[in-house]
């Protein structure tokens, strides 16, 4: 199969999901799906190309979209085409509540007692990460009274009017001394 057939294939596919949001998405994981198996047999026949690049769309819309971590595996791909599926193997009558929930609703019914979602992490380490460039910039470019400006209005939740009291100054000098040391701080990092 060539690169345009190949395009063809998926957008027929994902067509098919008839899901107009994630169409594109779903297009892009098919096409990723069939460079992958051709980097690892040049010869395949492009029935395998057709079957996988719809299992990896069908995975993509049906269990990476959930708002919560559900595994990719046979059982998971039943369900989500037939709830009521008899072999499902041993599960609990609530596990298989808690899932018939989960892959048969469109807005995934979160709750707190089942964790945090995929996104949810990665939003949480993008932001540690962030927050560790700048308090290493912080602490590479700022004066001691910048610094400990910063530290009480954004870390202690403190007002100028509050910094100023703790620090003997008035409102104007905090000010002054928080707009000096974001601007040092966006310069840096930028």
């Amino acid at each position: 199969m060539n690169e345009k057939e190949i395009v063809k294939m998926c957008d027929r596919l994902a067509y098919k999901y008839n899901n107009k949001g994630h169409r594109e998405d779903m297009k892009m994981e098919g096409i990723l799906k069939c460079y992958e198996i051709l980097g690892e047999e040049p010869n395949v026949h492009p029935a395998k190309l057709y079957r996988e690049a719809k299992r990896r769309m069908h995975d993509y819309l049906n269990v990476e979209t959930l708002p919560v971590t559900v595994p990719a595996h046979n059982i998971t791909r039943r369900l989500t085409r037939d709830i009521n599926d008899g072999e499902v193997g041993d599960m609990s009558e609530t596990g298989h509540k808690w899932l018939k929930v989960i892959l048969s609703s469109k807005t995934g019914q979160y709750n707190d007692e089942h964790g945090i979602s995929l996104n949810d992490h990665t939003e949480m380490y993008e932001t540690k990460d962030l927050l560790k460039c700048v308090l290493n910039a912080a602490h590479e470019e700022l004066t001691a009274e910048e610094l400990g400006v910063i530290k009480m209005r954004f870390f202690d939740d403190m007002t100028q009017d509050d910094v100023a009291t703790a620090t003997g100054t008035n409102q104007k000098w905090v000010s002054r001394k928080e707009e000096s040391a974001i601007t040092k701080l966006r310069n840096s990092i930028l």
